[in-house]
């Protein structure tokens, strides 16, 4: 008999462990107390096909409004007849009601979930099978996002075959009325911890091998004390770790063993989690209306530098050749004087993952990127100031735009996605950001694309009222996954549809600008815009799709002022600003003939205007080099623009640089279109020291050695 199994049931994440589950092994075992770990969720994505798997459990189109994943094992919790299999369907995948509905989905991706759903009974009779074999006195569900059906599909099972064992569920689906209502409804659930589990579940556990009640245990739902939670509308969380340095490093020994005897492991290497802080640091001074994170445990702690870096490191050693994952809510800004520097300073070449705020400076990121932050999740969301204002993002627009262009120069990559649809938004800002997408077309686009989702715990929806909601209630696929009134699903419900309070058409206005989004994505792979600068004149390359087209030149040559102007807008900068840079050779230069000067190149989409701030979106080469696909682009307008070769190296004559301009037939020709860049004659990137003047002012682009 072993004391404690803790579970992680489908559609948790395959391809990396469940660092609570983690990090409550490694600590039971230190009471000492038998611990063992079972992942389900890489059995039955050996079953179904991980492809599969991984569309309904994270990048699907019926992931979130669908809540497929959970219906699919609904019928083995509370038993469905052929009628509401079918009404789901045409209801909820078809006809797609709500908010956040979309287009019908795929009668190919119906019968996709309904063969998916014929595998549970075998796997959950599989799974019953090999717990009876542990026979654990005690046995903990995790549960986070669509984990909660086949969680308790098991556990209802479990309990009619060991009716001794203890069933506690945990996590993200359990905290306040959603843990209560779970035990509230499903009585083979003995208790719930709500909030982090870290502290008192290892006092549970003890309880109940002790043969002790678990009754008053701040943060543990149990029966006896459930009608007056209730009926206070209190429910309590239990104590979070105040000091993170005295939790213990995850242990993922049994994740990777089970991983590494699965087929997945022919072709894949899983991820692990590190956490190096909880909370979120802004979210306690402004709280993001959308974000339903952390629920109560908004108040932020980091672990000290030290620590945090021998954990790094020790995670990098034991799992060698996994990417680590940080889970934390938002970097702890204090990184950048202690963590950060140190991992640059020892070169560990670590590949982090790290989600930020988007005000970052450039020195910051260049400083991510030396101590081994490959990608960031900063909180972009939107273009619009006025918008941003609604979210509480606490950022403007162009500071985001900013961020994407120095994340692109200096090699960090960005994921970030674009939110719709809040109550009260201009739609004359949908207008705005539809005419400004193109230009950003060289930078990395939105990985998605989502109209608002109301979550609980989110300021959305604990006032909503105030903030321009109405009639604000749970999915409807709720009650195709548990067949309850609506009063017990709205605690069980995490996910809520809901109207306007004033009445407003975001279908209509943001149409627009969602195609424009959707090219973005399709064309940025192959697009660009470069900056070469040499003896004292800024070359830009416009090879966006614009370009391409034939809608602007695709050389632009600035010098004196222009030239200076232009670079100073490297961050953006208020044109106050600029008039200083303007007359620093003595002669003064007036705000209207700094505006004057900027008004084309922000026209051209080569800046970014907003108010009083200007923000060159060129790309400097140097530390920068383009793709292979963008390489073969501009060498392709470079030779319809050359008047001559010198020794193999491409002349463009000065002359003809000041007033370039595609012809029709030209722009024709250079369209985008799917082709593999020539790695022949050293053409698989760019170099600065590959361009130069002559003595006649021609530009001449070298091959590189």
């Amino acid at each position: 008999m072993t004391d404690v199994l803790l579970v992680s049931m489908p559609f948790g994440t395959v391809f990396c462990p469940s660092l609570g589950l983690s990090l409550l092994s490694a600590s039971l075992a230190e009471e000492p107390i038998s611990v063992m770990v079972r992942y389900f969720t890489i059995r039955f994505a050996e079953i179904i096909g991980q492809v599969t798997y991984e569309h309904i459990a994270v990048k699907g189109p019926y992931v979130q409004q669908e809540l497929a994943g959970e219906w699919i094992f609904s019928h083995a919790l509370i038993g469905q007849t052929k009628h509401d299999v079918e009404r789901y369907i045409d209801e909820v995948l078809v006809k797609r009601q709500g908010q956040m509905a979309g287009r019908p989905v795929r009668q190919s991706d119906v019968r996709t979930i309904l063969r998916v759903r014929s595998r549970v009974l075998p796997f959950l009779d599989d799974c019953l099978h090999e717990i009876v074999r542990i026979n654990p006195r005690i046995i903990g569900f995790t549960s986070v996002f669509q984990q909660h059906v086949a969680s308790l599909a098991l556990a209802r099972r479990l309990k009619d075959v060991l009716p001794e064992t203890f069933v506690v569920f945990g996590g993200a689906n359990c905290e306040g009325p959603m843990g209560a209502e779970t035990l509230r409804q499903f009585p083979f659930v003995d208790a719930v911890v709500s909030g982090e589990g870290d502290l008192v579940v290892p006092c549970l556990v003890r309880r109940v091998l002790n043969g002790e009640s678990v009754s008053g245990l701040p943060g543990v739902r149990s029966r006896d004390q459930l009608a007056q939670e209730f009926l206070c509308g209190s429910f309590s969380n239990a104590p979070s770790v105040q000091r993170m340095d005295d939790l213990p490093y995850p242990d993922y020994t049994e994740y990777m063993a089970q991983f590494k005897a699965s087929r997945l492991a022919r072709e894949w290497l899983p991820f692990v989690l590190a956490e190096t802080s909880r909370g979120c640091w802004w979210g306690q001074r402004k709280h993001c209306t959308f974000c339903g994170l952390n629920g109560k445990t908004m108040s932020f702690r980091s672990k000290s530098p030290a620590r945090a870096l021998d954990e790094l490191v020790w995670l990098s050693s034991r799992y060698p050749g996994s990417d680590i994952q940080v889970v934390d809510n938002i970097l702890d800004l204090g990184y950048f004087k202690t963590l950060l520097p140190e991992l640059a300073a020892r070169g560990l070449r670590f590949d982090l993952f790290y989600e930020t705020k988007s005000n970052l400076k450039k020195d910051q990121v260049r400083l991510l990127r030396a101590a081994g932050v490959s990608s960031i999740q900063p909180g972009i969301e939107s273009f619009s100031d006025a918008v941003l204002k609604l979210m509480e993002k606490g950022v403007s627009a162009i500071q985001n735009v900013q961020l994407l262009k120095w994340c692109k120069e200096i090699g960090v990559e960005v994921l970030w996605n674009f939110l719709w649809g809040f109550p009260g938004e201009p739609p004359a800002e949908y207008h705005c950001m539809t005419g400004l997408v193109p230009a950003l077309a060289h930078l990395a686009p939105p990985s998605a694309i989502s109209r608002l989702r109301l979550d609980r715990f989110s300021p959305n929806f604990n006032e909503s009222e105030r903030l321009g909601f109405r009639d604000v209630r749970p999915l409807r696929s709720y009650h195709y996954v548990y067949g309850l009134p609506e009063s017990a699903l709205a605690n069980l419900a995490y996910f809520f549809d809901y109207r306007y309070r004033d009445p407003q058409t975001p279908d209509v206005y943001v149409s627009p600008l969602i195609r424009a989004l959707k090219r973005w994505q399709r064309v940025h792979a192959q697009t660009d815009l470069l900056a070469v600068d040499i003896d004292e004149c800024l070359f830009l390359w416009d090879l966006r799709p614009d370009v391409a087209a034939g809608a602007s030149r695709p050389v632009t040559v600035l010098e004196g002022l222009d030239r200076r102007l232009y670079l100073a807008c490297d961050s953006a900068s208020h044109i106050d600003h600029l008039v200083a840079v303007a007359s620093e050779g003595g002669v003064p230069v007036t705000v209207a003939e700094v505006a004057r000067r900027l008004a084309p190149l922000a026209v051209a989409g080569l800046m970014m205007q907003s108010g009083g701030l200007y923000l060159s979106l060129a790309i400097p080469l140097g530390e920068y080099r383009p793709s292979p696909p963008v390489v073969d682009r501009f060498y392709r307008v470079a030779k319809q623009l050359s008047g001559s070769k010198n020794n193999g190296a491409l002349v463009l004559p000065r002359d003809r640089l000041q007033e370039i301009a595609l012809s029709k037939r030209e722009a024709l020709s250079l369209r985008l279109r799917p082709t593999a860049a020539r790695r022949r004659n050293g053409r698989h990137t760019l170099y600065a020291d590959q361009f130069a003047l002559n003595c006649h002012g021609d530009l001449i682009i070298r091959e590189h050695q």
